[in-house]
């Protein structure tokens, strides 16, 4: 068996029904996937979600209730949610302030505001709400919520910091020798030191505290955007920290190839490929055109399930069967 076709063994434990056939071997993805379970079903999309002619419904349905003012909070919270999924982010933030007038103070007011927020490129304002969330609810979301504000706060020192060719040099050979965290997991950790140092040399992060941002940035890629290259880049950052069998440096090579296949920016693109390369140099998947197939082949089986959730959604909608109930029914409970 080549280390391409074992690679691709790491999704059967995402795709329901197949897990048993999934094979243990310390030089392939399914390792690393063993080692972070979920983690590539939702960086590939391989989850079912809900079609755009879903969110149009529920628009249709929740829009007459904001405009007559009948609606209850969930009303506010459910319309703005399918407008931004649309993206019509100006819209779904209108409708969060409508809200926020008419019911002030809720924490889903505010969390939602910051997300629409971030999408709108208004870093600054995002943090601002979800700052507010967070004072009122510390753990919602399992936590994920402060991700989302340090998330916030690397782009934002991202844009404002230059760093010197040494300085990257020392940085990149610390992480070619697993001890360095880099990128939003270097950040991570220094939030969670409370922020002392920028020194790499005493930056601590364990094992634990990757978890928790590992499982705060796949929440958020859950709910939002599996398929976001911040949130893509974030998640790589994570992943290829520590040494190699603690870490799952294959799986953020796919991060990094699937971001920088997102974005449009040149620059960009040269910059993600560059920190692909570093994640998997040590690996048996060296090759873009490798780590590309199994990709392609993972995104593919994201596509195939979501085209039948569409089908559904569809059917549904012109049974005038209550479409949210149908699809938790479906997919929701079956995943339970």
């Amino acid at each position: 068996m080549t280390s391409l076709q074992k690679a691709a063994l790491i999704f059967c434990a995402t795709v329901p029904g197949i897990t048993q056939a999934c094979l243990w071997d310390s030089d392939t993805l399914a390792t690393e996937s063993a080692r972070f379970p979920n983690v590539a079903g939702i960086m590939t999309g391989i989850f079912p979600r809900h079609s755009k002619e879903y969110h149009t419904w529920r628009i249709q349905q929740k829009q007459p209730l904001v405009e007559s003012g009948k609606a209850v909070a969930s009303d506010y919270d459910d319309l703005a949610v399918s407008q931004h999924k649309l993206g019509d982010h100006k819209a779904a933030i209108a409708t969060m302030e409508t809200k926020e007038k008419k019911l002030p103070g809720l924490y889903e007011t505010y969390s939602n505001l910051g997300t629409f927020y971030i999408y709108a490129g208004e870093l600054s304002v995002a943090q601002k709400w979800i700052e507010k969330a967070l004072a009122i609810n510390p753990n919602a979301h399992f936590g994920r919520e402060k991700y989302q504000r340090w998330l916030v706060m690397w782009l934002r020192e991202r844009r404002s910091t230059v760093k010197t060719e040494e300085e990257e040099r020392r940085e990149a050979d610390r992480y070619d020798r697993g001890e360095l965290p880099t990128g939003f997991a270097a950040f991570v950790a220094r939030q969670e030191m409370g922020a002392l140092s920028k020194d790499p040399e005493f930056i601590k992060f364990t094992e634990v505290q990757r978890d928790a941002a590992i499982n705060g940035v796949t929440g958020m890629m859950y709910f939002a955007d599996f398929d976001n290259p911040i949130l893509l880049e974030a998640l790589g950052d994570l992943l290829s920290y520590g040494k190699m069998d603690a870490n799952a440096s294959q799986l953020s090579g796919l991060c990094y190839l699937h971001a920088l296949e997102k974005v449009t920016d040149a620059d960009e693109k040269v910059r993600l490929k560059s920190l692909m390369y570093r994640a998997v140099s040590a690996s048996h998947l060296r090759e873009e055109k490798d780590l590309k197939k199994v990709l392609d082949s993972a995104l593919l089986k994201g596509e195939n399930l979501n085209k039948g959730v569409k089908n559904d959604e569809v059917a549904w909608i012109a049974a005038g069967k209550d479409v949210a109930a149908e699809f938790q029914s479906k997919y929701l409970q079956a995943r339970r």
